[in-house]
């Protein structure tokens, strides 16, 4: 440090190289700006009405700890390096990083030095108590020559240290919000802080202050991008909880897809085999969205492949799968539930409907449309809970379509939502399509009619149509 500022001075021919030579070999104690300006003194190279070429080297000094700040984004150096250049251009005994929380007001002590460092770090300073606390509270520098005499002074954070004097200036972020603030204790020698101090404790706040808010946001980023990679693979290992094929029966015809609204939703359809006769038909919506809506469906969906294979009848699996979900999950976390066992051979339906919309069966032939809604309640959320089921005889010419609450509540931009009543109609008026094709132009119909809005929902869809 002292060959730098040295370089400084003798470009501009206030010394010469042999006087700097003789700087760099003295063993000294004194503080390197300190040592030359002394033996630029000593040399009189300088008189002593110009020793404010100290000040000038205060500020080489700075400039070289702002470096040293600014080099590193690791939370825990970066606050050392500000407590030591605190401490080194303030001449100080010990310095403290105040941090303050946003939410209490409380000031934390982050980083002090000196012998009680240990003692003090984690002390949290009630809002605007103690001299620092004053300075958060007001955004004032300050400085005090005899704490135990003011008002302010909170008292001595450790036993055995005597504060004699001490400097405090605040840190602002760049919305010009108070962050925390920075304190030196006990000037070196006999002084104490003045005046002159401020600007240059101030300075060193402001830089730390930047250099605070660039490592918060870089942490951030790391963050998101980590959570950014564990949500993307949530999805791809929720992507595997679908149907990888949509089964395939005689003179039945059945198509599905699930479009979340976000990178890992919440609906939940399935179709699982059930002897050499029988398929499980699935649909759901899970409360909530994101990792816990997912971590639900994949209890419900391993609960739900267990009980069909039990042979289970669809009152007892819904039974079962409700309990399971009371007991092992939070009161807040629920699902709405249709599940149907389709036996394509007999074209036979027994289903149950806990609180969910309910699918829409249409009769070609007939013109005729009812909603399946026999069941019961959500799951998850009654414990005991007993369910009824109906069956449906199918015949051809009859469309089944499942579908979760994303379809009916997809939203204009003003707010008015697609509502059943258009999804009814639309099954009316294209009955005549096969499976694929109705899947795909009730999508597209949502879609255009939600166009200009964000999604809001995850919207699933299941079409059977038989023969």
């Amino acid at each position: 440090m002292v060959k730098r500022i040295g370089e400084i001075f003798c470009a501009k021919g206030y010394v010469t190289p042999d006087q700097i030579d003789q700087a760099l070999t003295i063993q000294s104690k004194l503080k390197p700006h300190q040592l030359l300006g002394q033996i630029l003194l000593n040399q009189r190279a300088i008189s002593e009405t110009e020793a404010q070429l100290l000040s000038y080297c205060q500020k080489c000094l700075l400039l070289d700890m702002v470096g040293r700040i600014n080099s590193t984004l690791d939370q825990e150096s970066l606050l050392s390096a500000i407590m030591e250049a605190a401490q080194i251009i303030m001449e100080a005994e010990v310095s403290s990083l105040f941090l303050r929380d946003q939410d209490t007001g409380e000031l934390l002590i982050a980083i002090p030095t000196g012998p009680a460092k240990a003692e003090i770090s984690g002390v949290r300073i009630p809002p605007e108590r103690g001299i620092c606390g004053w300075v958060a509270a007001h955004g004032q520098p300050l400085i005090v020559t005899d704490p135990k005499n003011d008002p302010r002074f909170f008292g001595e954070v450790s036993e055995g240290f005597h504060t004699r004097n001490l400097i405090c200036v605040p840190l602002y972020n760049s919305e010009g919000q108070i962050v925390g603030v920075l304190q030196a204790c006990n000037k070196r020698g006999e002084g104490s802080f003045t005046e002159a101090d401020i600007s240059l404790f101030s300075s060193l706040a402001d830089q730390a202050a930047i250099a605070l808010e660039k490592t918060r946001l870089q942490k951030e980023s790391l963050e998101k991008r980590i959570m950014e990679r564990e949500l993307a693979l949530a999805a791809e290992i929720q992507k595997v909880f679908w149907p990888s094929e949509i089964p395939v029966y005689p003179g039945i015809d059945i198509a599905a897809f699930s479009d979340p609204a976000t990178q890992i939703g919440g609906d939940y359809y399935d179709f699982i085999e059930v002897g050499q006769d029988c398929c499980g038909l699935v649909i759901g919506d899970i409360s909530g969205k994101g990792v816990p809506a997912a971590l639900l469906m994949a209890t419900l969906r391993a609960t739900l492949r267990a009980r069909f294979e039990g042979s289970c009848s669809v009152e007892e699996i819904l039974s079962l799968v409700n309990n399971v979900l009371v007991r092992d999950t939070p009161l807040e976390k629920f699902a709405t539930l249709f599940v149907g066992l389709l036996d394509h051979r007999r074209l036979e339906l027994t289903y149950v409907n806990a609180g969910h919309n309910p699918p829409l069966l249409y009769d070609v032939h007939t013109g005729q449309l009812r909603r399946l809604s026999v069941g019961g309640p959500i799951v998850g959320v009654f414990p005991g809970t007993e369910f009824e089921s109906a069956c449906e005889k199918l015949r051809p010419g009859q469309l089944l379509v499942a579908y979760t609450d994303g379809v009916t509540e997809a939203a204009r931009p003003d707010g008015e939502m697609f509502g059943e009543e258009r999804l009814q109609a639309l099954i009316c008026q294209h009955a005549e399509d096969d499976a694929e094709t109705l899947k795909g132009r009730i999508r597209q119909t949502v879609a255009e009619f939600s166009r200009g809005a964000s999604q809001q929902d995850d919207i699933t869809l299941i079409v059977v149509k038989v023969g």
